[in-house]
Formats: C-alpha cells, sequence, structure tokens
C-alpha cells in the first residue's frame, strides 16, 4: 500500500511559510498582483455574464403565452366546447377565457381615450372573446398548432392566428440559437482567461526564481528536496490569487448592487426588470459556489504555474557539495 512520505507535510508547512514571509519582505509584487486582479476582474464580469445568459434563456423559455381571439360567426355553444377542451390539452397549463364585454371594460381602465373615441363615433364593441392561454413548455407550440388545424376549430378560431404563433415560435427560437451562441463565447473567453492567469503565473515564478538564483543554488548544493525548493514560490503565488480573488469578488458584488443604480431600466417594473428577477436567484446560488471554486482552483492554478516556471531548475540533476 502507498504511504506519503511523513516529511512531505513538514515541507508543504515549511515551505508555505517561507513563501509569505518572502512575500512580505519583498514589495515587488505589486505589478504581478494587479495583474492577477485585472485577469480576476475580467473572469467575475465574465461569470456575471454567463448568469445574465442563463436568465435570458429562462425568461425565453417562459415565452409560452398565447391569446385566441374567438371569430364573431361563433356561437356561444361552440366557444364554451372549444374552451372546455383547450383545458384538457396536455401542454395546456392555463387558459382564461374573456368575453368581449371584459374586455371592453377593460379598455375603459386602460385605454379611455380609445373608449372616448369609439363613443363619439358609436363605432359600438370591437373586440371579441378571447382566451388567454399558457403552455407548459416552448416545444409545446407544434403540438398546440396541430390542434388548432383541425377542421372543427376553423370556424372558431381565425386561421391566420397559426402562422402567427408559428412566428412566435420561430423568434424565440431563433433568440435562443443567439443566447446559446453568447454562451459558448462566454466559455471560450473564460478558457481564455485562464490560459492568461496561468502564463502570469509562470512569468511570476520564472523571475522570481531568477531573482533568487542564489537561494536556489545554495538549496541545490545542500542537496535540499525538489519540494522544499518548489513550496515557497506555489506560496506565493496562491496567497496573490486568493488576494485577488477577494478583491475582484468584492468588486464586482459591489457593482452588482449598485446596477439598478447605474442603470435604471433595470429596476424592478422597468425594462429589464423581468431579467433582473429571473438573475437575481441564480446569483444568490452560483456566486458563493463560483468564489468557493475560484479559492480551491487557485492552489492548483499557482502549483503548476510555480512548476512550469521553474521545471528547468528542479528537474536539473542535484548538485551536491558530498565527495563520492
Amino acid at each position: 500500500m502507498l504511504q506519503l512520505d511523513p516529511s512531505v507535510p513538514i515541507l508543504l508547512k515549511r515551505g508555505m511559510r517561507r513563501g509569505l514571509l518572502n512575500l512580505w519582505r519583498e514589495p515587488g509584487w505589486g505589478a504581478t498582483s494587479g495583474s492577477f486582479l485585472g485577469i480576476f476582474i475580467i473572469l467575475q464580469l465574465l461569470l456575471l455574464a454567463l448568469l445574465g445568459v442563463e436568465g435570458t434563456q429562462s425568461l425565453l423559455r417562459k415565452q409560452t403565452d398565447l391569446r385566441l381571439e374567438i371569430r364573431s360567426e361563433a356561437t356561444r355553444g361552440e366557444t364554451q366546447q372549444f374552451f372546455s377542451v383547450i383545458q384538457q390539452l396536455p401542454e395546456v397549463e392555463e387558459a382564461v377565457f374573456t368575453t368581449r364585454e371584459q374586455s371592453y371594460a377593460g379598455a375603459q381602465e386602460q385605454d379611455p381615450q380609445l373608449i372616448a373615441f369609439l363613443e363619439k363615433f358609436h363605432l359600438g364593441n370591437p373586440f371579441n372573446d378571447t382566451i388567454n392561454i399558457t403552455l407548459r413548455e416552448l416545444d409545446d407550440y407544434a403540438a398546440f398548432s396541430t390542434f388548432l388545424e383541425q377542421s372543427q376549430w376553423q370556424r372558431i378560431v381565425d386561421p391566420t392566428f397559426l402562422s402567427k404563433t408559428t412566428n412566435q415560435e420561430q423568434r424565440i427560437h431563433d433568440l435562443l440559437s443567439v443566447t446559446r451562441s453568447a454562451k459558448t463565447l462566454t466559455y471560450l473567453l473564460l478558457i481564455l482567461a485562464g490560459a492568461v492567469l496561468l502564463s502570469i503565473t509562470v512569468e511570476l515564478t520564472r523571475r522570481n526564481a531568477i531573482s533568487r538564483a542564489e537561494e536556489v543554488l545554495v538549496e541545490r548544493l545542500v542537496g535540499a528536496h525538489t519540494l522544499s525548493i518548489f513550496a515557497p514560490f506555489a506560496a506565493e503565488a496562491t496567497a496573490l490569487l486568493w488576494g485577488s480573488i477577494l478583491v475582484s469578488t468584492a468588486a464586482v458584488a459591489g457593482l452588482t448592487v449598485a446596477l439598478p443604480l447605474l442603470i435604471p431600466a433595470l429596476r424592478d417594473g422597468s425594462a429589464l426588470g423581468e431579467l433582473k428577477q429571473a438573475v437575481s436567484p441564480l446569483l444568490s446560488t452560483s456566486l458563493p459556489l463560483y468564489f468557493l471554486m475560484e479559492l480551491l482552483l487557485a492552489p492548483l492554478i499557482a502549483g503548476l504555474g510555480s512548476w512550469l516556471g521553474m521545471r528547468s531548475t528542479v528537474q536539473s540533476p542535484r548538485l551536491s557539495l558530498a565527495r563520492p
């Protein structure tokens, strides 16, 4: 059975302590820390954009509301039968019947100028009976359209409604396709930002190894363990990454809270109020998870970047002062 070398935890602990002390004593890490912070702010904004795309997709999938106008020649009995059948359809979540009189009364409250115009010229009630329908899913459009195409309903519902329904479904699917493309692009940008983050870590370690070449040489001369040489550099990079994660998360969280103040359209009841309501639950659940994942991934990125930055040093033949 494989067992961990008992000296490894001690070497890691000493390496972390040395790395933090080096970071404290050497003030030249400001530029690197700024680079890390900039990349992490971009990462946080990309994750925020990803949640915005998810919220947009959720809103689009919920766009399943339809409004059927009943033809004036349809009898009350035919209309009631049609409404009863619609309520039993498995793809229909909700159906509400509104008489032409109720539509007229609603217009009196919502658009009194229109009603005043109709009464002035004695145009009567121009509204038809309507059925407002909410489908269970976006994919139910096709099944519901097939239902309306049945011949017994042609006298009740205007056939032109079918083309309107198809066009509405197509527009929603087109918008969903755009959001999927935006989601894919966001993932690619996240991968690119991660690669840039790793390259900055590699360059940081390489420069630090060069600046401490004498220290590294002495460790290799006395036959120090590879981990004791490598660990301080990884600890420095981890500390800088963690600090950048904390600052960037706080900055983006503050920006998220301030967005409704900066963009009035995001306030409740405004043009993008529904999008805000759709994204808010995602923010409360996903952002803490993203934050935890970043904290866990930071040591891995630091370790890989540090190894790549100084592998030529630690993998070269070990020097020793001991005589053969």
